[in-house]
């Protein structure tokens, strides 16, 4: 027994023992394998912490109680005292993780916090009331002191403590996963239970078991990392994790990324594979860099992709070690696949990238944008590079957060419009809306944010908002000046979506504007796949009075017979179209030939890009409707449209 190597003891302490070795060990591991770090990990680190101290305090209280002659009472007091703070803050640790565990209490863990340190105040106080009446523990001479009532009290406590987390999860278990119930609702009623065996019987101390086993459950389940037993490599969160200490401890570090497309694409784990030895040249790439390299890192994140962290300050000498490492994987990977190739981008540690999602998606846009898909790629991220980055990476949040908000009169959404030409009427009768965005008192171009607002699918609500604020701006102008219409740009993505004429319907009516003084602008790449869904929003809207644009014509691939079958009122054709005509008479022919189809089909036309008199010339002999160039007008704020439009009579 556990309880013989400490002496004679009046109380059985071998499960305490047992579980001080146990959170000892547990505690070593999480110190050395990078966890994953969450929210709540903080609270299983620190309550692991003082798993270790409490058994510890059991013992000596135990012994001391045994030995009560020679170390007295007053002694034994100081060690209980001590315990009772290190269990309540294991009962607080435990409390915090378990208020903690579902994504929506994190907003009020302040909350919780606090109502948790109100009960282990209650806690101390309900048996420092005990310890002072002399009520503790009983001792009426001899050798040994009875601690019963001490091991109860604390029994009550954490009582208490179970049955209240229970209460706890019963109220937002529709808030918390499965497995997580699953664990909850299981671990604290076995720990009731195993309060009460502790209650009626105080001669085997098993407290420790009680805390012990939930935070070492919670470790296993939701932050332990294994390793790779064949490669030795952890995940992406021990990644993170090793990222995040660097960080905070002001480290210097590159972070790479290896990546073997051809190992992504196929199965090189299995021992029957036939890509079984691109596993094994893994294998030797990860041993032999890891035994050159002493402060390299190396994480798997998939079978073809792999990041490492190596520790040193940036220099041409560390930066020569990185091509060392790609020349290394080219090498190994070249004896066993002439084809395979390699991409190895790394990242010095700017000061700029702060999460490991900043680091990957920076690569990915070196990636992008440089990566030639038949040769191996290698690459050291400049200053540039960052920048450039760090300016992108702005404005996607910027985008994401006015996606997120839906706010409708989003100040960073910017109106401006572009007056068109009527040659019939050689006024300015339409405007076509055009999209800024403005960060931080700075007109960002739509070059850039448009393409961006494109990829994290936050364009829809940008052209919600656009169309809000062209609503709002058409009712003042409306009781002054006349005018046809506003145009608004589309994108091909939207009108895929089922909704979408439901809700700029319900804009139309919010603001009571006519639909008919509304177009969508849609590009001719939008038109060129055949799409049910397309062709549905098209009609819906056309039926309720909204008309269309075909614009930048002449830079898709659609056929004319396809856009003469869709409802477009005005065909608008892109600028290139004009620049070529002028100096090709068989171009020329073609455009001539385009505009009598288009004409003959009931279709206006529009021509964009006219920026002199020569552009002027060509686009009203050729008889287009309507022309849009800076020749004419550029663009302007939206509400600057009065100086183009004319006022009511």
């Amino acid at each position: 027994m556990l309880s013989a190597l400490i002496g004679n003891l009046a109380y059985n302490v071998d499960v305490e023992i047992a579980f001080f070795i146990v959170s000892f060990i547990f505690f070593i591991m999480m110190i050395g394998t990078k966890p994953r770090r969450t929210s709540s990990y903080v609270y299983d680190f620190f309550g692991m912490f003082f798993c270790i101290v409490a058994p510890f305090l059991m013992v000596l209280i135990v012994y001391m109680a045994s030995h009560i002659e020679v170390y007295g009472i007053v002694m034994l007091q100081c060690v209980m005292i001590a315990y009772i703070f290190v269990y309540s803050f294991i009962l607080f640790n435990l409390s915090m993780y378990l208020c903690t565990l579902p994504y929506r209490n994190r907003s009020k863990e302040g909350n919780y916090r606090i109502l948790c340190l109100c009960f282990v105040f209650f806690m101390v106080f309900y048996c420092m009331v005990a310890i002072f009446k002399g009520t503790m523990f009983s001792y009426y001479g001899g050798e040994v002191a009875d601690i019963s009532f001490f091991v109860i009290k604390m029994v009550n406590c954490g009582m208490v403590s179970s049955t209240a987390s229970m209460i706890f999860a019963l109220t937002v278990t529709k808030d918390m996963p499965k497995v997580v119930r699953t664990i909850i609702f299981a671990v604290y009623p076995i720990n009731v239970l195993l309060l009460l065996v502790q209650r009626s019987n105080t001669d085997d101390i098993i407290i420790a078991m009680t805390y012990v086993v939930p935070m070492c459950i919670f470790y296993i389940l939701f932050h332990s990392n294994p390793y790779d037993e064949i490669l030795g490599l952890q995940n992406t969160y021990s990644l993170e994790s090793r990222f995040e200490d660097d960080i905070l401890l002001k480290k210097p570090f590159y972070i790479g990324y290896l990546i073997i497309p051809s190992f992504n694409r196929s199965d090189i784990s299995g021992p029957s594979s036939k890509m079984g030895i691109g596993y094994e040249a893994i294998i030797d790439y990860c041993r032999m860099a890891e035994s050159k390299y002493p402060n390299l890192h190396i994480y798997k994140q998939s079978a073809g992709t792999y990041t490492f962290i190596y520790e040193a300050m940036q220099s041409d000498e560390h930066d020569k070690i990185l091509d060392a490492l790609a020349d290394l994987a080219e090498k190994r990977l070249s004896e066993i696949d002439e084809l395979a190739r390699i991409i190895m981008v790394v990242l010095p540690c700017f000061e700029q990238i702060r999460s490991i999602a900043m680091a990957r998606e920076m690569v990915n846009q070196i990636i992008r944008k440089k990566l030639n898909p038949l040769e191996n790629f290698r690459y050291v991220a400049t200053k540039e590079d960052n920048e450039k980055f760090q300016e992108r990476y702005r404005i996607e949040q910027e985008l994401m957060d006015i996606r997120l908000k839906r706010d409708m009169e989003d100040a960073r959404v910017v109106c401006y419009a572009q007056p068109i030409y009527e040659v019939e009427s050689e006024s300015f009768r339409t405007a076509e809306a055009l999209m800024r965005l403005e960060l931080d008192g700075q007109m960002v171009s739509p070059g850039l944010f448009i393409p961006i607002a494109e990829e994290t699918d936050c364009i829809h609500v940008l052209t919600l908002i656009m169309l809000s604020k062209v609503c709002k701006e058409l009712k003042e102008l409306e009781k002054e000046y006349e005018f046809q219409c506003i145009s608004i740009n589309c994108s091909a993505s939207e009108f895929t979506l089922p909704g979408l004429a439901d809700e700029i319907l319900d804009i139309l009516q919010r603001y009571d504007v006519e639909p008919k003084k509304i177009r969508l602008e849609l590009t001719e790449s939008a038109v060129a796949d055949d799409s049910n869904k397309l062709r549905n929003n098209m009609y819906l809207l056309r039926e309720k009075g909204v008309s269309f644009y075909l614009d930048d014509f002449g830079t898709g691939y659609s056929a004319m017979a396809r856009v003469i079958d869709l409802p477009f009122r005005i065909i608008k054709f892109d600028k290139t179209l004009l620049y070529q005509s002028i100096d090709d008479e068989r171009m020329d022919g073609i455009v001539s030939n385009m505009i009598e189809t288009l004409k003959n089909s009931g279709i206006n036309t529009l021509v964009e890009g006219v920026e002199s008199d020569a552009h002027k010339d060509y686009s009203i002999t050729h008889g287009f409707d309507y022309i849009q160039g800076f020749h004419y007008a550029k663009p302007v704020p939206i509400s600057d449209l009065r100086k183009y439009f004319s006022k009511k009579k």
